[in-house]
């Protein structure tokens, strides 16, 4: 049982299944040692009052702004606000409504001055000067920055280390005796636990450190004996990766041979780096990623230092708690934001309003079509076509139409067409098959012949279409729908770029000339004039400004990925430009690459992003970057290979698509479905949370189980772990459906999410394609479209003028 991680409103109410396995003494025994740990954590919430969180904390604020002006209490949780920003893009006007409580449009912020959008207000009793402009009277400064000082000054008290002291104990306890009863820990450890806890100086508790030179973690504590006794060494490990909160091992050296497996896989390496303080964590993925490589890498666990027994043997472990969550505030709201002027960090907040707007708007009109859909829509209209032509108007689901190529072969005749299974239906001696049946739900029709369709199954050729419509559409810089999508993608660009940079500010990567410098790029091809972008070019198109590149390794593009060449006083200084990054760093300096790739998961990151046709060559590259020791430099940057237009960031994600399809290593399903599920992943991270993260780049959202998982990892930066749980979590949806489900019973942020793509059936194969499910239950789908049909079901509203 996790008790240290998560606040207690968040725990699990139901009892665990183990616990209807043991007597009712030890139930009764359990229970009051769970209780004892509630009133633990309620008392330490009374000890913290305001700083006991973010969105406390911001309650607090604005419930005392209310009563100060207005002369009665009001909860700023039930005054609903509305807010409408109106902005530019892609030659078109973008309307991004949203409707949030007034403590959350708090923790959010306001655009800086000139920028900012109408907000009205709505709830009951409301007094008549409860309106924008009081609001921006009194919010004149970042309720983050202020909370952090807020938290560092409550965690000085007494009264609240006393508090987490009794928490700590009290967790102990419930957890050791909770892994007696599973029989994970012996009665005469359970007792040593007990003693260790209580203060008995022949036991030692203490903090596990992975290295000397960084803080100790998080949660993972020993117990042993003082001394060379022979008693075997206890270590609580909430939410280890084998489920286990207590080991018992014989000696140190094997439990630390325990922990040393964990980083061998990658589902331990995150419970490790998420168990350590936040300003370590790059140190310490970097270590466990070589640990994992090679085994002497592997320094070995040390005892932080500890008390010998007393009253104040739990100190090492409250004042590491403490630092945690103090680190923890610093990393999500890190110095260089906490001391940037107002009007900088309101700067931050529109940039990222207009970029989820961007992106629902990408989604849902001008990205990818799901190739899916696509050959669904294709069918359907050539069915219904000859239908008509002989003489019936049918409705076609092509996937209530099972094609039966012989008894084995059955498939949807949407799936058919998709996989493009080709089939013959002139067969002799086989009076049974090739035929098709109509699903249950389906209306009859006659006039359609097996033969049809065995014969689109062979010359429809649904990728090529797609390709063409790529080519015709999406490529073509004089179509209109073309245009469109390509503004879009490049505002969204050019807006994560910007975000970068910032978030490098703010983390204190950037010096300021440096963030000019930056920011004059991203200025520069927005305006996109040819003439200076490739201004006073020499014969061999080499500049003497800062310029945009393509990332090339061995002369082979990175698909999305760029490097910004400044110059600066007759000095050439570069930067990485790598959206959605494993590691949640989006830029760093271009001469960290060798150290990004060997530590920090950008090999695999970059060897996506190649042409698949390039991936052998280049991906022996970048292993040996990983595996060899004397490789230290970056690769050289070709001054020639500068971006001249902004519309070659567009075009080469497009030709990446129709080259990989060419290659036959993955279907075009499987491309477009990719490429359809980052975007969706971003964009539902943007919608879904309250306020857009400062520290790190911002990678997914989860929701209802996975929702804590989610954000932890990416707090960590962990893109793959944070997709691995959006995954999860809509599998979560998948499993609802039954009955009685109703609207009510569909999470908030998960209509959010429903809204963001706005189609009924492609939310079906995204969800049933993560969860393994051929059809979603039709109740499920029901409330599907009823979220679609209220437009009061989600609280996030873009809309395309």
């Amino acid at each position: 049982m996790n008790v240290m991680n998560t606040h207690i409103l968040t725990q699990d109410s139901t009892a665990p299944t183990w616990l209807s396995r043991v007597g009712a003494e030890e139930k009764l025994k359990y229970c009051e040692l769970e209780q004892q740990w509630v009133d633990s954590q309620v008392e330490l919430d009374r000890q913290l009052e305001d700083a006991a969180s973010l969105r406390a904390f911001a309650r607090s604020l604005m419930s005392r702004e209310l009563e100060q002006d207005f002369g009665n209490p009001l909860d700023p949780d039930l005054i609903v606000t509305h807010s409408r920003y109106v902005f530019q893009a892609a030659g078109r006007t973008l309307i991004q409504e949203d409707r949030r409580s007034l403590t959350d449009l708090l923790l959010q912020g306001l655009h800086e001055p000139g920028m900012r959008g109408r907000i009205s207000f709505s709830g009951d009793g409301l007094p008549a000067g409860l309106n924008q402009p009081w609001l921006e009277k009194i919010v004149t400064s970042s309720v983050r920055a202020e909370y952090g000082v807020r938290l560092r000054k409550a965690y000085e008290r007494q009264g609240v280390l006393a508090a987490l002291n009794s928490l700590i104990r009290d967790q102990l306890l419930l957890s050791a005796f909770a892994a007696k009863c599973q029989g994970h820990l012996s009665d005469a450890n359970l007792q040593r636990i007990q003693r260790a806890v209580a203060g008995d100086a022949a036991l030692t508790i203490a903090p596990l450190q992975l290295r000397a030179d960084v803080r100790a973690l998080k949660d993972l504590v020993a117990v042993g004996s003082r001394g060379a006794g022979e008693d075997s060494w206890l270590l609580y490990a909430p939410g280890s990766p084998d489920g286990r909160d207590w080991y018992e091992k014989h000696t140190f050296r094997i439990l630390n041979l325990e922990v040393a497996a964990w980083a061998a896989t990658e589902r331990g390496r995150d419970y490790l780096t998420w168990q350590s303080h936040a300003l370590d964590r790059q140190q310490i993925t970097g270590y466990l990623k070589q640990a994992s490589q090679r085994g002497d890498a592997w320094i070995g666990l040390t005892l932080a230092p500890a008390h010998s027994g007393g009253a104040e043997v739990l100190d090492p472990l409250v004042f590491n708690e403490r630092a945690w969550r103090v680190s923890q505030e610093e990393g999500q709201t890190p110095y260089g934001y906490r001391t940037a002027n107002e009007t900088l960090r309101q700067g931050f907040t529109r940039i990222n309003c207009e970029l989820k707007a961007l992106q629902t708007i990408q989604i849902r009109q001008c990205g990818f079509a799901s190739y899916e859909k696509f050959c669904r829509d294709l069918i359907k209209a050539r069915v219904e076509e000859v239908l008509l032509q002989r003489g019936q108007q049918v409705v076609i689901d092509p996937d209530l139409i099972e094609v039966q190529i012989d008894e084995r072969q059955r498939m949807t005749l949407h799936e058919l067409i998709v996989g493009e299974v080709a089939f013959y239906a002139d067969q002799t001696g086989q009076p049974l098959y090739p035929r098709f049946v109509l699903l249950d739900g389906h209306p009859p029709f006659t006039g359609l012949d097996i033969r049809d369709i065995a014969s689109w199954s062979r010359t429809l050729r649904p990728g090529e279409q797609y390709i063409g419509q790529l080519r015709a559409v999406d490529l073509n810089p004089v179509n209109s729908e073309g245009l469109l999508k390509r503004g879009i993608a490049l505002a969204i660009l050019q807006r994560r770029m910007r975000v970068a940079i910032m978030q490098g500010q703010f983390n204190g990567q950037l010096p300021q000339a440096h963030v000019e410098a930056l920011l004059g790029v991203v200025n520069l091809y927005v305006e996109n004039d040819p003439r200076q972008i490739t201004r006073q070019a020499d014969a061999f198109g080499n500049v003497g400004h800062s310029v945009l590149h393509q990332l090339h390794l061995l002369l082979r593009p990175v698909v999305g990925v760029y490097v910004f060449r400044l110059r600066l006083q007759g000095q050439v200084v570069e930067y990485l430009f790598t959206p959605d990054a494993p590691d949640g760093r989006e830029l760093r300096p271009f001469n960290e690459f060798v150290s990004a790739v060997k530590t920090q998961g950008l090999g695999d990151y970059l060897h996506q992003r190649l042409y698949v046709k390039h991936q052998l060559q280049v991906g022996s590259y970048l292993r040996e970057l990983e595996e060899s020791s004397r490789a230290t430099q970056a690769p050289t940057l070709n001054g020639r290979i500068h971006i001249t237009d902004f519309n070659e960031c567009y075009e080469s994600v497009l030709h990446k698509v129709i080259a990989d399809v060419d290659e036959k290593t993955r279907s075009l399903k499987e491309i477009i479905g990719g490429l359809l599920f980052d975007a969706v992943v971003a964009a539902a991270g943007a919608i879904s949370i309250v306020f857009a993260p400062v520290g790190i780049a911002l990678t997914a959202v989860l929701f209802t189980k996975a929702m804590v998982q989610g954000f932890e990892a990416y707090g960590l930066g962990d893109r793959a772990r944070a997709i691995g749980h959006f995954k999860d979590a809509l599998i979560e949806l998948a499993s609802l459906g039954k009955a009685g489900f109703t609207k009510a019973s569909v999470t908030q942020v998960q209509k959010n999410v429903i809204g963001l793509i706005g189609d009924a059936y492609v939310i079906e194969k995204l969800v049933a394609e993560a969860s393994g499910q051929t059809r979603l239950p039709k109740r499920l789908l029901e409330v599907i479209q009823e979220i679609l049909d209220d437009p009061q079901s989600t609280t996030s509203k873009t809309t395309l003028a």
